[in-house]
């Protein structure tokens, strides 16, 4: 008989299980290591959480030169500036989380092999921490909309959804790569591999109405990132909302969501003998 202060820890009852009431019953601890990914992150470096907004804002100044100061490209009547830097915080905040919690559980091998906890709670720690980011590279981005002009969308407050489906899609993902990468070493170099395509397969420095070729009109919805960022521009500055794109983007985010926490779980009993 387990008492009422006892906890009995047992094997999952079904591989169908996600394990979501163990992560609320392990809270504290998920608290804690979001915090020690925080305090660790910018650790010994000389401006701390500034690399928040200067990683953004200087791939922001360059392709603002590259593509709408020297080609002459269009945004659709949105200031180059802050069209590009309103995709990149949100880029910068899923490309961080994909790349730090995709290794996880590798650069603390010693907690998975010695101590007992739902190993599911690195990867979604370091996802939770690189909302800290996302939130003061708004800061700089009200300073950027002040210095230009640039007008807000009534719909401004709607943005916490392309936030949270893309919390969504990186934690899916992170959980995903995670787990193979305690099996396959290989992971960390094709992760970073993944973001840099992805970032131009993504309509992140361009408009998706910029995609006109039929060949690859037909895949670009197959990207839930473009669906997300097209509404993350038209919640902010009152664009032309793709509602095809982000209709779809709900359901694959979603998909990859509970696949990556599947396979994660699928895995979990057995990545202290692999790792």
């Amino acid at each position: 008989m387990v008492s009422a202060n006892e906890k009995y820890i047992r094997p999952k009852a079904s591989r169908w299980e996600l394990g979501l009431k163990e992560i609320w019953e392990y809270r504290e601890l998920l608290y804690f290591l979001t915090l020690k990914q925080i305090k660790t992150k910018y650790k010994q470096t000389s401006i701390g959480i500034g690399w928040a907004v200067l990683q953004p804002l200087l791939t922001t100044i360059i392709f603002a030169v590259i593509f709408y100061k020297v080609a002459g490209l269009s945004t659709g009547g949105i200031e180059p500036i802050p069209f590009l830097y309103a995709g990149l915080m949100l880029w910068t905040f899923f490309s961080t989380a994909l790349n730090g919690a995709s290794m996880s559980l590798i650069t603390n091998v010693a907690m998975v092999t010695k101590v007992y906890f739902p190993r599911i709670l690195l990867p979604l720690s370091l996802n939770i921490a690189a909302l800290l980011d996302y939130a003061v590279a708004w800061g700089l981005f009200i300073v950027i909309i002040i210095l230009t002009g640039e007008s807000l969308s009534i719909f401004l407050p709607l943005v916490i959804i392309p936030l949270v489906m893309t919390f969504f899609l990186s934690s899916g993902l992170s959980f995903l790569m995670s787990a193979m990468s305690a099996k396959y070493r290989d992971v960390q170099y094709i992760v970073p591999f993944f973001i840099s395509v992805l970032l131009f397969a993504t309509p992140v420095l361009y408009p998706a109405s910029w995609v006109q070729n039929e060949s690859l009109r037909w895949i670009l919805p197959l990207n839930p990132l473009a669906g997300i960022m097209s509404a993350q521009r038209a919640f902010i500055f009152g664009s032309t909302l793709d509602i095809a794109l982000f209709l779809m983007a709900i359901p694959i985010t979603m998909a990859v969501f509970f696949f990556g926490l599947l396979y994660f779980k699928a895995y979990e009993r057995k990545m202290a003998d692999i790792i």
